[in-house]
């Protein structure tokens, strides 16, 4: 069932973009706004004192997006063998029909509610041990930006639709609820990716905004593993992940990670893992020849 809602929801937004792009008010409401973007980046102070820089990020995220397009068959495929193996559980599902009644704007709510909780807990997994890694080509963006969201490893995509599975297939929500949601998950996901200090005052915990997740974007000690929700905050406020201490002025990225070689960033995972495993394996075999020395030094006595 939910390979079910992720293949329709995915069908569901490329209709709604291929629909979008034929039509002439398309392309004049992405001028005005990448025309409002450049105002407000001029007017925030910002200029394009990094041109290349910005650019290869541009460029490498733009590349991440169409490789996970060329990944998506793959990953549906993974899916649904956890799919298969969470349905041999015989986990007890809610009826779908307990949705039925409710009215579209508050099913779009609620899916954005399960989403988001759901992102929270499989993020905040991605940020520990062997699973790090993978989500660590996202961090890798020295100069986030609107397009930064699609830096993601196909890995990533998996772990995430896995996640669904195993968090949200009991619900029985029905894929007809996704479709408002899912178009405003999509647009929040490049709105709080832009190179913005706004911080939404009073509705902080309510609605992430840009500030909001540039610290999570920060290379500072302090700022790792914070701010995990992707639209909610008060899901940091309620697991004490919340931390957004005011302006974000120190540098983003993640140390270790390649920046925008996107071949690099593809096999980072792979040559971290190896890098991990060799590491694991020698420190188990030092650890092997101080017990035998220790012993030795024993039975000596």
């Amino acid at each position: 069932m939910m390979v079910e809602t992720l293949v329709r929801l995915k069908d569901g937004i490329s209709v709604l973009f291929m629909r979008s792009v034929s039509e002439p008010g398309f392309w004049m409401s992405l001028s005005l706004v990448a025309v409002a973007f450049l105002v407000l980046w001029h007017r925030s102070g910002y200029s394009f004192r990094w041109p290349c820089r910005l650019m290869k990020s541009v460029g490498a995220n733009i590349s991440f997006f169409f490789l996970n397009m060329i990944f998506t068959p793959i990953v549906l495929v993974l899916a649904g063998f956890v799919q298969s193996a969470y349905d041999m559980l015989g986990v007890p599902t809610l009826d779908s029909g307990i949705w039925t009644p409710l009215p579209t704007w508050v099913l779009a709510f609620l899916a954005v509610l399960f989403y988001d909780f759901a992102n929270y807990w499989n993020h905040r997994l991605m940020h520990m041990g062997w699973l790090w890694p993978v989500h660590a080509i996202h961090h890798s963006d020295p100069e986030v930006n609107g397009l930064t969201g699609y830096r993601i490893h196909f890995l990533e995509v998996f772990i995430m639709a896995a996640s669904y599975v195993i968090l949200l297939s009991w619900l029985g929500f029905p894929a007809e609820g996704m479709g408002l949601g899912a178009v405003f998950i999509a647009l929040h996901g490049v709105y709080v990716h832009l190179d913005l200090d706004w911080g939404h005052g009073p509705l902080r915990y309510l609605i992430a905004s840009p500030r909001f997740h540039r610290w999570h974007h920060a290379d500072v000690p302090a700022a790792y593993g914070k701010n995990l929700a992707n639209i909610f905050p008060f899901f940091d406020v309620l697991f004490g992940t919340y931390r957004v201490p005011g302006p974000v002025t120190g540098p983003l990225g993640a140390q270790g990670v390649p920046e925008n070689d996107v071949v690099k960033l593809c096999l980072f995972p792979f040559t971290e893992w190896t890098r991990m495993l060799v590491s694991g394996v020698r420190q188990l075999g030092r650890r092997s020849s101080d017990g035998a020395a220790k012993q030795g030094e024993t039975s000596g006595l």
